[in-house]
């Protein structure tokens, strides 16, 4: 069965048994078959979770990160996702979802809320907004990926001809030097013209 977080302790197993036995009780509540085993779910919890497998999204049920289970994680892109009932709306409970938001995003998480209203009436735009940051997400992991390849690419082709990139350099550099040009004045107007110009030969006659 795969992990719902990295080595879980004694003391994890413990709080995700508490956990699973208050889901178990709150009313309406379902035993949710998915590929962790069953979990206990909440109503709101158990309709963003069949919203985000119809988006083709395959989330964490109840995933353990820095000692705090949030409801549903994508552990490969940083990303938890919670679904809020009625009890977040509380001012302590608010208090404290701040505070273990700001020690997730520490971590590297980005941690998406949405309050139990809106699941229930627009549970597909919740799941629909999930898939839009996980994609986000795996766009800057690709766009990361390839700089660090061309950064190893140019590593590897100055170990291999050192002399070739310092030729090429000088070469970038002399196409970048550009013809020496000396401003000259006539009739109170500006204009310039070019050192050849500036000096004409013997004879010449000046206009």
């Amino acid at each position: 069965m795969p992990s719902r977080g990295p080595s879980l302790t004694a003391r994890h197993q413990m709080v995700f048994a508490r956990i699973q036995a208050e889901a178990s009780r709150y009313p309406g509540a379902s035993l949710v078959g998915t590929p962790y085993g069953g979990i206990w779910m909440t109503p709101i919890e158990a309709t963003l979770y069949g919203a985000l497998l119809r988006e083709n999204l395959t989330p964490v049920p109840q995933f353990c990160i820095d000692g705090f289970f949030v409801d549903f994680a994508f552990p490969a892109l940083g990303i938890a996702v919670e679904a809020d009932g009625s009890v977040h709306s509380d001012p302590r409970n608010l208090t404290r979802d701040h505070w273990r938001d700001r020690i997730l995003q520490r971590s590297g998480w980005t941690v998406m809320r949405f309050h139990g209203t809106t699941i229930v009436h627009k549970s597909e735009n919740c799941a629909y907004v999930v898939r839009r940051a996980i994609q986000q997400r795996e766009d800057h992991f690709r766009d990361v990926a390839r700089q660090e390849e061309a950064r190893r690419r140019a590593r590897a082709e100055l170990l291999r001809h050192p002399l070739r990139a310092l030729a090429a350099f000088l070469r970038g550099g002399r196409q970048r030097t550009a013809p020496v040009v000396e401003p000259t004045h006539r009739d109170g107007e500006l204009g310039t013209r070019s050192s050849e110009a500036a000096n004409p030969p013997p004879g010449a006659i000046e206009p």
